[in-house]
């Protein structure tokens, strides 16, 4: 400590006192300030390790000063020092001034510490000359590195709207929406779904030492190809393989084979049938007969015509409205359609509409119509378990019969045995007279009478066993009737007139109710 700092010591306390330095470092702090706002100017991106260049060599000056305050007066060479940004791209460089008669530096020695302090790469050896002679504290860079060019990730660009897998046959109505937004896609075989762009490597750096800096890899793109979906031959699309319906399963763009006809059908003569699935882009109209061993999907609407499904589901996207005894559609599984007008449909699981009317159903399993206005009005229903709706009936009045918790046709089979049966036995009735009347003959009888003889007793034999068949097919029936039914009617709002039959029983609602539950209990149709 000098004897100026013990003083001020004494003075203060003890308090120790801060440091003031001498004019000239205190110029230089100034200089330094003075040449960083300048680099900045200059080399605005540089900012931060210019900031940090300033305080390094702050701290250079100060520790020369100390030498200086302890007494240390030997000559100080001029000195370069270098420093690294943080990333290694970047070298900078400051002159330090000799001290007290120490020599200077030469341009030769500046480059002889540049090179054994390790910078050896990006060196800016044209700038260089003019920027170190400009002197002593000055900041200007003597290297820069080449900074790792990032590639490009493999990318997939997607022609087509992802639609999830539409399967036709749902579990319930409530599953099936009818709007644009879901409709199905078709599309046709090499059509391109997705572009795909390879990944483009990038390009490897190097800092001012030397080192190499690695790019950061590049990544493949998801390919989603799935059913049915082909990669072109560059590897750049995917494409369609087949004729079909676009969809999306577990991410991946699949194709549901179709056959597909644009526009509508409405002028084909007589049976128009194919094996397998069928997409018709228009309408079904003006009497054809469509016939598909699939599923047969319709974006249009269908008028007069018959439209069958030996295996699948029907759906019809923009509704049926029918001419009455000449618009029929028949379904292994379901029919699917928001308007049924005018029509007769028989599905082997299930009918899905938002609005019926005037029709006659068949359906092996549950009619649905609990979507949209949910109407079913002036129609006659024979469902196997239930019938499920909003609203029977309206404002207007009409009719409707619905029967509910048997085969859907086991009424009519019914009757037709019953028919059938009293044929038979008037058959029986009237063969037993010339029988009678032949067989009193005895020896009497001729050769040609006994021929006809045994034709009658032969035909009456057949039909006695007919009736023994229709007989037990009646009481098979019977029996089906007098299980307890768990066929149920349900709608919110109920206007008469309503027929309801669950087996053998019937009711006839001729009021309005609402929340309605028809169903059978204890031997009576309830409606609670």
């Amino acid at each position: 400590m000098s004897i100026f700092d013990r003083f001020v010591s004494k003075e203060t306390g003890g308090q120790k006192r801060k440091t003031v330095f001498p004019a000239s470092t205190r110029q230089r702090f100034s200089e330094l300030n003075e040449a960083a706002i300048e680099a900045k100017e200059q080399y605005p991106e540089d900012g931060p390790i210019i900031d940090d260049l300033v305080w390094a060599m702050k701290e250079a000056c100060q520790a020369r000063y100390k030498q200086a305050m302890d007494g240390d007066m030997s000559p100080m060479k001029a000195e370069a020092r270098f420093f690294l940004s943080k990333d290694r791209l970047t070298a900078y460089a400051c002159l330090l001034p000799p001290e007290y008669d120490g020599d200077g530096l030469s341009l030769e020695e500046f480059l002889g510490d540049l090179h054994y302090e390790g910078i050896v790469y990006g060196v800016l050896k044209e700038e260089i000359p003019s920027k170190f002679a400009r002197g002593y504290l000055h900041f200007f860079p003597v290297a820069r590195g080449t900074p790792p060019q990032p590639g490009e990730d493999g990318k997939v660009v997607e022609l087509f709207r992802r639609r999830g897998h539409m399967r036709l046959e749902v579990q319930n109505g409530s599953q099936v929406e009818f709007g644009e937004a879901d409709q199905l896609q078709p599309i046709r075989k090499g059509t391109v779904i997705c572009l795909i762009q390879p990944p483009r490597p990038g390009t490897d750096g190097m800092d001012v030492t030397g080192l190499p800096l690695p790019c950061p890899p590049v990544v493949s793109a998801y390919v989603p190809q799935g059913k049915n979906i082909s990669v072109d031959r560059n590897g750049q699309a995917l494409t369609a393989g087949v004729d079909g319906l676009l969809y999306m399963e577990d991410e991946r763009f699949c194709i549901q084979e179709h056959q597909i006809i644009e526009g509508d059908l409405d002028n084909f003569q007589g049976t128009f049938q194919i094996a397998g699935d069928l997409y018709i882009g228009g309408n079904v109209d003006g009497g054809v007969h469509v016939k598909a061993s699939g599923d047969i999907v319709i974006n249009g609407k269908v008028g007069r015509a018959q439209v069958t499904s030996t295996s699948g589901t029907i759906r019809v996207q923009q509704g049926v409205y029918g001419v009455k005894d000449q618009t029929l559609l028949t379904a292994a599984s379901q029919v699917q359609s928001p308007v049924m007008e005018w029509a007769e449909i028989e599905a082997g699981t299930s009918v899905i509409a938002e609005t019926i009317s005037n029709c006659v159903i068949y359906c092996s399993g549950t009619v649905y119509a609990m979507t949209g206005r949910g109407l079913i009005v002036n129609s006659q229903i024979h469902a196997a378990n239930s019938i499920l709706c909003l609203r029977v009936g309206n404002l207007a009045g009409g009719r409707s019969r619905f029967s509910v918790g048997y085969p859907p046709r086991i009424l009519e089979t019914r009757e037709q045995i019953k028919a059938d049966l009293a044929m038979a036995r008037s058959t029986v009735e009237r063969l037993w007279p010339p029988i009678t009347e032949l067989r009193k003959k005895g020896s009497r009888i001729s050769d040609r009478e006994k021929v006809l003889l045994e034709q009658l007793v032969q035909q009456r034999d057949l039909y006695l066993k007919r009736q023994e068949e229709l007989n037990e097919e009646l009481r098979t029936v019977n029996r089906t009737l007098d299980k307890k039914s768990k066929g149920r009617i349900r709608c919110e709002k109920l206007y008469p007139f309503l027929e309801v039959q669950i087996g053998r029983l019937t009711e006839e609602i001729v009021s309005i109710e609402e929340k309605c539950n028809i169903r059978v209990e204890e031997d009576s149709i309830h409606l609670t």
